[in-house]
């Protein structure tokens, strides 16, 4: 995941907006609606949860955050694509 400037020293203090999100009732809603989404017998993949990581912190911050089922879903339809693109360019190089 690429850091914010703004978010480096915050992060590595402790104290940033992904951190402080990861520690809130949203990000534990989200995290349990992916499981949900993803099967709920196997652990996240990290590519996953950086997905939520990714843009649900700021949006959080800012009082924008979807409910936590819309925006798991968001990141879960995001997490397929990409995954979809992956396998789809696996098979052109086979």
């Amino acid at each position: 995941m690429e850091l914010h400037p703004d978010d480096r020293d915050d992060l590595l203090n402790g104290g940033s907006t992904v951190e402080m999100w990861r520690r809130s009732e949203h990000a534990a809603a989200v995290a349990a609606e992916l499981m949900r989404l993803h099967g709920g017998t196997v652990p996240m993949s990290e590519l996953l949860w950086l997905g939520a990581e990714s843009f649900l912190p700021r949006q959080w911050k800012a009082g924008r955050a979807s409910e936590p089922a819309e925006a798991a879903a968001e990141v879960y339809d995001r997490w397929r694509r990409i995954e979809q693109r992956r396998l789809k360019r696996r098979q052109e190089n086979s």
